[in-house]
């Protein structure tokens, strides 16, 4: 291995060094006929900086499987040839225990995929970066027996409460400080602390990072609304809406900007973008009735009011029913 490889994988070395054992449990180098085996099925090579890994470490299980780091030998904790390539310009290359997915790009950066979302989310400007900001953020987590420490989760133990959310995020930042889902994350920390001007600049940032993603760009917004910003507010809509992949998503993006504009009292603007988020999802109105109708039966009142506030935005005076419409299979 050249010393500048070497030098690349001091940190992860050193990290499960001193971690508490299991934490990182890292394979043994792969083969070289195995790298090449793994090239010849997917007819092209391995990116760089990953196929360098694979010579010191045929995957690797970080923190109790929270994120699996495929490799190409049978005692990979994950198999490369498992995952589905379904991204014909990147290279899926890891998996996290809540389903996101990880791939390298064509220039060599780590891109996240939602389960639940078409866009990718700037997860790490390199694989060596990336690699070093996981272990970083998810360190947070632990205590010196190798368990969760305590505090960490919510008292229903469904989430990271927001203060160790805050330091994971700010902890992967200074190691990578181009990775635009930490900077997002960052932001969403901060708004659960009660702190809305501080992720409204870190929003901005996220977005500045990686403004192919709406999902910063729509959390820009609805923090700028928030804040009686709606001039702000409005291009960041905006913004999120020219992203978004898929068409409903999309037209629930504009309602959202239907609402910054007629909040900022710009009714022209409102009027255009309303037409436009109707003719990209016709079945809008509908879906925003049966979310509104949904929420209040949930009793879930901030829900409610906020589909309300959309629906009112889209088609002013359209009513909701206390229960939702029966749908024949």
């Amino acid at each position: 291995m050249a010393a500048e490889d070497a030098a690349f994988f001091d940190r992860f070395r050193s990290a499960i060094a001193r971690l508490p054992t299991g934490l990182i449990r890292a394979r043994p180098a792969a083969m070289p006929e195995e790298i090449a085996r793994a090239e010849a099925a997917l007819g092209r090579p391995l990116p760089d900086r990953y196929a360098t890994f694979l010579r010191s470490f045929d995957g690797a299980d970080l923190f109790h499987e929270s994120v699996l780091i495929a490799g190409v030998g049978p005692g990979a904790p994950r198999l490369l040839a498992a995952l589905g390539q379904d991204r014909p310009d990147a290279l899926v290359f890891a998996e996290a225990l809540s389903g996101d997915r990880y791939a390298i790009d064509d220039a060599g950066r780590v891109l996240r995929y939602d389960p639940d979302a078409e866009e990718p989310a700037l997860a790490g400007t390199t694989f060596e970066h990336w690699l070093d900001a996981t272990v970083a953020r998810e360190q947070i987590l632990f205590g010196p027996d190798g368990e969760y420490a305590p505090d960490v989760f919510d008292p229903a133990g469904q989430e990271i409460v927001p203060t160790i959310a805050l330091r994971q995020a700010e902890r992967a930042l200074k190691i990578d400080p181009g990775a635009a889902d930490a900077a997002h994350a960052r932001g969403l920390a901060l708004a659960r602390l009660g702190r809305p001007d501080a992720a409204l600049a870190a929003f901005c940032a996220a977005t500045e990072l990686d403004a192919a993603n709406p999902w910063p760009w729509f959390d820009l917004g609805r923090t700028a609304l928030a804040l009686r910003k709606p001039a702000q507010a409005l291009p960041a809509f905006r913004h999120a809406a020219a992203a978004a992949r898929e068409e409903p998503t999309a037209a629930r993006l504009l309602a959202w900007a239907v609402r910054a504009a007629a909040t900022a009292g710009d009714e022209a603007s409102a009027a255009a973008l309303r037409s436009e988020a109707l003719a990209r999802d016709p079945r809008l109105v509908d879906g925003l009735v049966r979310a509104a109708a949904s929420a209040a039966a949930e009793g879930e009142e901030e829900g409610s009011a906020e589909e309300l506030a959309l629906l009112e935005a889209v088609a002013p005076g359209t009513p909701v029913p206390r229960r939702l419409p029966v749908i024949p299979h």
